[in-house]
């Protein structure tokens, strides 16, 4: 498992939000971020398929969570 990895950045082009980046092999894969009705994860586009190991996703959106605040008022408005 030691060839995942989850970076926690500041995104640059969205007012430096935090953002996780997840990378396989130092590739990214795709992106946690704050969207309109809360966290997302972002797949980034690949030529073939890609595994990600359920419990280190799963510990990881967790992690996501409790580190990135999301206004949960706005996410009751839209509905």
């Amino acid at each position: 498992m030691s060839e995942w990895n989850a970076d926690f950045v500041n995104d640059p082009h969205n007012d430096y939000e935090l953002t996780i980046e997840i990378l396989y092999k130092n590739e990214d894969i795709a992106v946690i971020k704050k969207g309109k009705n809360g966290l997302e994860i972002v797949l980034l586009p690949h030529n073939k398929n890609v595994i990600i190991p359920f419990d280190w996703l799963l510990k990881l959106m967790n992690e996501a969570r409790i580190s990135i605040p999301v206004n949960f008022s706005n996410m009751c408005e839209d509905r």
